[in-house]
């Protein structure tokens, strides 16, 4: 197993390919390519040159808002990253799916035969997505139900701001909607990390009255009271950015004695209904989950990736990273950390250097306890490992 990554921010369209291209000059099975299409950057054009100049079975690419490369974050300028693997007794399948295949994939048996994999095959997921044609939730949900603890890792395209602006490439063809993806099984592990980004703040609680996303009562009290009582006993730093912003984390296992970073999916608060005393959050919630607050700033997203991060290397310490993709939200980068290069720096201080890229998406997909979501203001990632 081998993988090569390349960042450029030329200025002219010859130069990009060429910067692109540089030394790679094997066979490879894979190769991803993240395009910012800025002024001159034609991402067709960049997308066929390289077609031509590498040797590489197959070949994806994606529009974004800005590139993550080895050593650095490019946002919001002319930028692309190019990430090529060889992938020895690894097999390789290509995928686009519309919104119309989604509804009609009623039941696991569908999706095989859709996919062409089962779950036994152990496959792992990669999907590169147009944010305004298909709905992630449902794709992903039936994925998770059909492969069962197989990972799904990607992102949401971000460099259009409207339908079929965005643009996706698989093998010559080119889409502007629906969802591209490689699916790999065989030779290779892959371990996700999601970092979601938050600290809990005050202890947990049980819902005990619900109705599809809007959270009448926790412990048999008006949610308002309990937020309203968490945040009474919390800093004046915590009420400050609650008034910014609170989040709730659903527990993904109710058996737990003590909750832990990456135990709950972490979902905002979207609305307060002071007269009834419920709140409304970003997802379906039932009576009987434990739910805890949520905090979020640049300090506590950067420890968070750090921990995550750490605690991974510790799970895997005779494990060498052969690569890595990384999705992170827009809204990190320079928006949260008031410095470039501030995620990737991390994940390199842990990997040691492991060649990188990526984009920052409209929306991180990633598992939390074994299940597969759409995230926001999170930094995901696929990092690559042979099997033993």
């Amino acid at each position: 197993m081998h993988f090569e990554s390349r960042t450029t921010e030329a200025l002219e369209q010859g130069q990009i390919e060429e910067e692109l291209a540089q030394g790679l000059d094997l066979v490879y099975d894979l190769g991803i390519l993240f395009v910012c299409p800025f002024s001159p950057y034609n991402p067709q054009e960049i997308y066929s040159h390289l077609r031509h100049k590498l040797k590489v079975n197959h070949l994806l690419l994606c529009t974004c808002a800005g590139i993550i490369g080895t050593d650095r974050e490019i946002e919001g300028k002319p930028s692309a990253s190019l990430f090529v693997t060889q992938l020895p007794d690894v097999r390789v399948d290509l995928f686009h799916i519309k919104q119309a295949d989604i509804e009609s994939l009623k039941k696991p048996d569908d999706w095989y035969q859709f996919l062409e994999v089962f779950p036994n095959e152990k496959p792992n997921f990669i999907i590169l997505a147009d944010p305004y044609s298909i709905s992630m939730n449902n794709l992903l949900a039936g994925m998770s139900q059909a492969y069962e603890g197989a990972a799904v890792i990607g992102g949401l395209a971000s460099a259009g701001i409207g339908p079929n602006e965005n643009i996706l490439i698989m093998n010559d063809e080119i889409f502007s909607n629906g969802a591209i993806g490689v699916c790999l099984t065989g030779n290779i592990k892959v371990e996700t990390v999601v970092s979601q980004g938050c600290r809990p703040i005050g202890k947990t609680y049980v819902i005990t009255k619900a109705e599809r996303n809007i959270i009448h009562e926790l412990s048999g009290k008006p949610f308002t009271k309990i937020l309203e009582g968490v945040l009474k006993r919390g800093t004046d730093y915590d009420r400050d950015l609650a008034n910014e912003a609170v989040f709730i984390g659903i527990a993904m296992n109710e058996y737990h004695d003590e909750f832990k970073r990456g135990d709950f999916l972490v979902r905002a608060v979207m609305a307060i209904y002071g007269k009834t005393g419920a709140g409304a959050v970003g997802d379906l919630v039932k009576v009987g989950q434990t739910v805890q607050f949520h905090l979020r700033d640049a300090h506590t997203a950067t420890e968070d990736l750090h921990e995550l991060l750490k605690t991974h290397r510790e799970n895997h310490p005779n494990d060498t990273p052969e690569g890595v993709l990384v999705f992170n939200c827009y809204g990190r980068g320079i928006n949260l950390f008031k410095k470039p290069n501030f995620d990737i720096g991390i994940i390199q201080h842990h990997l040691k250097n492991v060649p990188a890229t990526g984009f920052f998406c409209a929306g991180e997909f990633g598992p939390v306890a074994g299940i597969n979501y759409l995230h926001g203001f999170t930094n995901s990632m696929a990092i690559f490992y042979p099997k033993k």
